[in-house]
């Protein structure tokens, strides 16, 4: 049996660059944006932000109300505690201990330290009416609370680190690195054997499975290569002359959560902030001379994340999310990420005065039940050629009230008592064709999030699970493909819908219950 783990794995992070706006390019900020793909063991476990959310308790039955069966919230939530070695006793222990496992392969655990900003947030949601979450991953899943990684200590627990580092001398289990998967390998009809690929850029291999082939190369080379090997729309594959296996809907219901950053100027320094960089120094001397496990706390982001509806406050679940990072004064260093979004140059220049001259709050507004869908389509035969992203961000202008009211959520956060003891007040950031409307007003909003939002690398949907009568349906409910024999899809591409919050969890979660589907069809 072959688990193809990434299609392409030479180099540890792919970047493809991609314009973020399919209806109106000329409205942004951000030369367009990069959309990577973990090319290494883990995948993108090994590069992302390590954020433990599953999404919530309906976002599973919607699988299982679109067709498919053994998905809802009720038989994924063994998979989740599973994997899970659960390293906070107050999680363990919430509603009774229903919702958590000890002594799985993956760590999480709260991170970092209380800090006077976290205080003061926290302390700002409560005066703001948000209900406190002991567990974001628990029984309610509107309000604030603090968010668990996965990390282990003071290393990042990817899932190669958490799921192959104790099986790696296994006989049965071999890895190739550099490895450019090109092609399925067919044999009868359309029954796939194994797959073709290029080793050091060197060398042709073939892999033959004796069972079945898995493809978890993510959400967007794993449409590429399935359509590369003849499995996709007919109008895609007949320009490049690739015979048609299945044709299916291959790279399209494309999800992603769109975000847009705002900044809030803190006019009273927080002083035992400022010397974050300092300890982090020191805090890498010990991990790395002294073997020390203190924690790394290199990603700036608050550990205070929060979960709401914009468009009903007695909902149960959640449209947006708010994740939130601290900048202090002075450390402008912390602009190399909004440089790597591609945000152009005037914007950086206007978020670097702001921080030469205060502590700086950001909030990561961040649209999480997205009406929107965008597509992967391939521009040639090559399978060296990065496909087409189209994000169909915006489509649906839903997702633009969503992020224009969830930065009104957030104004009224930042205006509580608490923020105003510190002469908290909202930065203006730089963008001229926005300076035609009324600061403030919806319009000015609007035109904001036109040219500043971007993705936060949550892609999935290109390989649709759903009933065999769905026409945008690529694996049934067991994820195998249809119309092809002896493969099946498991990672994020299979979600019907995105998950609403951070996909790496969910996505462990369908790899559990992926293998044993597996287990139970052999053994």
């Amino acid at each position: 049996m072959i688990g193809l783990q990434s299609s392409m794995i030479r180099t540890a992070v792919d970047w493809q660059y991609t314009a973020v706006r399919a209806n109106d390019s000329s409205l942004s900020s951000v030369n367009g944006t990069y959309w990577p793909r973990g090319k290494m063991l883990g995948g993108s476990s090994s590069i992302n932000g390590m954020m433990y959310v599953r999404g919530n308790q309906d976002d599973y039955n919607e699988w299982e109300r679109l067709g498919n069966p053994g998905w809802g919230w009720n038989d994924v939530l063994k998979y989740f505690i599973k994997s899970e070695d659960n390293r906070s006793p107050e999680v363990i222990g919430s509603y009774g201990g229903k919702y958590h496992g000890m002594g799985g392969y993956l760590s999480v655990e709260h991170y970092g330290e209380k800090n006077a900003y976290s205080e003061i947030l926290r302390q700002a949601t409560i005066e703001a009416g948000y209900k406190q979450l002991l567990d974001l991953n628990g029984e309610e899943h509107i309000g604030y609370g603090r968010v668990q990684l996965t990390a282990e200590g003071a290393t990042r627990a990817s899932t190669a680190k958490a799921f192959l580092s104790s099986i790696q001398y296994r006989k049965n289990l071999h890895i190739i690195k550099n490895a450019f998967a090109v092609s399925l390998h067919y044999g009868s009809g359309n029954v796939v054997r194994g797959v073709n690929m290029i080793v050091d850029n060197q060398y042709s291999l073939r892999a033959t499975a004796s069972k079945e082939v898995i493809l978890s190369a993510g959400a967007i080379n794993t449409p590429q290569l399935m359509m590369l090997s003849g499995i996709g729309r007919r109008e895609d594959l007949a320009p490049f002359n690739i015979p048609i296996r299945s044709e299916l809907d291959v790279g399209g219901n494309l999800q992603d959560h769109i975000f847009i950053p705002i900044f809030f100027g803190i006019g009273k320094r927080l002083s035992n902030i400022t010397k974050i960089k300092r300890e982090v120094l020191l805090d890498l001397f010990d991990f790395t001379l002294r073997d020390r496990d203190t924690f790394i706390y290199l990603n700036r982001f608050d550990d205070i994340m929060g979960f709401a509806n914009t468009e009903n406050s007695g909902a149960k679940f959640p449209n947006v999310q708010f994740a939130n990072q601290f900048i202090p004064r002075n450390d402008t260093e912390a602009l190399g990420y909004y440089t790597g979004i591609g945000y152009k140059q005037n914007i950086l220049d206007s978020i670097r005065i702001h921080i030469q001259k205060q502590d700086v709050g950001i909030v990561w507004v961040i649209c999480i039940d997205p009406k929107s869908r965008g597509q992967i389509r391939i521009k040639s035969a090559n399978p060296y050629n990065h496909p087409k992203i189209e994000t169909g961000y915006f489509k649906d202008p839903k997702d633009l009230n969503v992020l224009r009211e969830g930065i009104r959520m957030q104004q009224n956060l930042f205006n509580m008592p608490v923020f105003q003891n510190y002469e908290t007040n909202m930065l203006k950031i730089a963008i001229p064709e926005c300076d035609v409307w009324e600061y403030n007003s919806d319009d000015f909003w609007e035109c904001y999030i036109r040219h500043m939002s971007t993705t936060i690398y949550h892609a999935s949907g290109t390989a649709k699970m759903g009933p065999w009568n769905d026409p945008g349906a690529v694996v049934d409910s067991q994820l195998k493909v249809y119309g092809i024999e002896r493969l099946r899809v498991i990672d994020a591409s299979v979600m019907p819908t995105v998950t609403s919050g951070n996909t790496n969890a969910p996505t462990i979660m369908i790899a559990e219950k992926g293998s044993d589907m597996i287990k139970n069809a052999y053994l």
